[in-house]
């Protein structure tokens, strides 16, 4: 396996094009790497345990008991391995051999392994985009249905008051987005759909009431009550006259 040098490292497009994120900057997770190498894979484990507590991934954890069999073996051969002998020979060879092959492949392989999990648990953040972002969801969602409430409320204006289309106050159970019909809804209705101060709801019915009752756009409202610029954006998003 070759391992890139500085003259061929991989870029933000080749980062783009695998789709992997890079790993932080702050060279997060070198000491899986330490200490699996320092301790000649006796702490192999240890860094897939670790690893296992941020992900919480299964492969991970089957990683890690492997791994921590493999060390418990390596401290068994250990301590199955005599002394050196007085002239510096091992006590046995068969056994060293094999304790010095599997240090050898613990390392080797736990660092390949080691690679991956680190750059997954050491991963700089990544955006979410706005799209995915439930709220987000739940906005557009919304503004979908008041599109949709409000073209029936124009085109067919009896099923929309039996569906009680901007009247919430009528229980009548049909979700229309968030609409208020401002020609009828009482001051607490105005007030909680268009999430507006229940002083202003109340100037808003009063110049209703003041007029006859019926607003035929919003225009003639604006024109009588000065609003803020924020309550009128509420409205025009919500209002239905």
């Amino acid at each position: 396996m070759s391992v890139p040098t500085g003259g061929n490292s991989p870029g933000p497009v080749n980062l783009a094009k695998t789709g992997r994120q890079p790993v932080s900057p702050n060279g997060g997770g070198v000491w899986y790497f330490v200490l699996t190498v320092l301790s000649a894979g006796f702490l192999a484990a240890v860094p897939f345990w670790h690893a296992w507590t941020r992900l919480r991934r299964p492969a991970v954890r089957t990683m890690a008991l492997i791994y921590t069999a493999i060390d418990v073996f390596l401290v068994v051969l250990l301590a199955l391995t005599p002394d050196r002998k007085p002239d510096g020979s091992s006590g046995n060879d068969v056994i060293s051999t094999i304790a010095g092959f599997t240090v050898c492949a613990v390392v080797v392989v736990a660092w390949i392994q080691l690679r991956g999990i680190r750059r997954d648990v050491y991963a700089a953040p990544r955006a979410v985009p706005a799209q995915a972002d439930p709220l987000v969801a739940r906005a557009l969602a919304a503004r979908q249905r008041r599109e949709e409430a409000r073209r029936m409320w124009v085109a067919d204006p009896a099923l929309a008051r039996e569906l009680g289309i901007g009247r919430p106050d009528l229980g009548r159970g049909f979700d229309d987005g968030g609409l208020v019909d401002l020609n009828h809804a009482p001051v607490a209705v105005v007030a909680r759909v268009c999430g507006i101060d229940p002083a202003l709801a109340d100037a808003i019915v009063a110049a209703r009431t003041a007029r006859g009752g019926t607003y035929f756009n919003l225009g003639e409202l604006f024109v009588d009550l000065p609003l803020p610029a924020d309550v009128q954006d509420v409205l025009t998003e919500r209002a239905l006259l």
